[in-house]
């Protein structure tokens, strides 16, 4: 949006004002809420007119709205599982009738979610039998049940060093993934075994009182060594290379963000490609001038914008549809 010359080849279609002119157009990308087809059925039909005109113009095509209707958590589960991608097994549930029968597939311990949402906003995770009975499905579906599994305890199990942050805590990784090329993006701590931006330790690191104590010289430690290891992930090829590239070509995508988690044999556990995710302005990012964030995501912004440069072909410009 500001110094990047790419900028002066998009041109921004918004859906609903019409169809796009392509004229001179090299490249098209949907930016488009998902599952697109599911929860934006409209929109859909309007997107997939665009890439129909598209492709009878031999103009390439980014996250095709075919793909974009694909990330339902269920069917993301089921295409991973076909290729032989590390995920975690996932069964659809439509009605709250199938909620015994998808349990007794998925086991325990397992989680419950929305089949649509990427949020990690009323996840529901279950044990037992006892569990399943006192859940409410009306609010999640249609949802799907997934299997859980504590990387935690992994690292615990094999004797991890106890002082370790993946020991000590749960924990999520975060990369971009863009066709064959991948970029890390943060790498958060939990104490609850769904990490999120809202229960990180980054977060609780951030409240006045977490604050103020560092100042008389209380858990210091601690932040340096999260806000060390999120740097070096960043900094770093992401672990995964091969399987990240791979969760997101399989169902047909071009780029998504995918959170996973680092098992301590060296190998990763997919948890969701998200195609449509949120980049904050680095000034916004939790713990910014403490993690480098205003620099790193420009970095990231400039890695985007190489990686959509490198797939233009002589003609200049390029259409980003992007609903209103």
């Amino acid at each position: 949006m500001t110094d990047n010359p790419l900028l002066m080849d998009i041109r921004i279609h918004r859906t609903g004002t019409g169809k796009p002119d392509l004229t001179n157009v090299s490249l098209v990308i949907f930016w488009l809420g998902d599952p697109l087809k599911q929860k934006y059925p409209e929109c859909y039909l309007e997107a997939l007119e665009v890439a129909t005109a598209a492709q009878d113009a031999g103009i390439k095509i980014i996250n095709h709205p075919d793909a974009l209707s694909m990330t339902t958590k269920s069917r993301q589960a089921h295409i991973w599982h076909e290729h032989d991608v590390p995920s975690a097994r996932g069964v659809a549930v439509q009605h709250a009738s199938e909620l015994t029968s998808a349990i007794e597939q998925v086991g325990f311990p397992c989680l419950i979610r929305s089949d649509q949402e990427h949020a990690q906003r009323n996840v529901i995770r279950i044990t037992s039998k006892s569990d399943a009975e006192r859940v409410n499905l009306e609010a999640l579906l249609p949802a799907v049940v997934l299997k859980c599994y504590d990387v935690r305890d992994e690292y615990r199990s094999v004797g991890w060093d106890s002082d370790s942050l993946f020991y000590r805590f749960h924990h999520k990784a975060r990369a971009i993934v863009f066709q064959d090329r991948v970029i890390g993006s943060h790498l958060f701590f939990s104490k609850d075994c769904i990490v999120g931006l809202s229960n990180s330790l980054f977060a609780r690191e951030e409240r006045p009182r977490r604050n103020f104590a560092r100042r008389l010289g209380y858990h210091r430690h601690l932040l340096n060594e999260m806000i060390g290891l999120d740097k070096k992930y960043f900094a770093e090829v992401p672990k995964g290379h091969e399987e990240l590239v791979k969760a997101v070509a399989v169902m047909g995508l071009d780029f998504a963000a995918v959170d996973y988690s680092l098992r301590p044999n060296g190998s990763i556990l997919i948890w969701e490609a998200n195609p449509y995710f949120y980049l904050p302005d680095g000034r916004d990012s939790v713990l910014s001038a403490q993690r480098d964030a205003v620099a790193r995501v420009n970095q990231s912004f400039d890695w985007i914008a190489d990686n959509i440069a490198r797939m233009k072909a002589d003609r200049p410009a390029l259409t980003i549809v992007s609903s209103q």
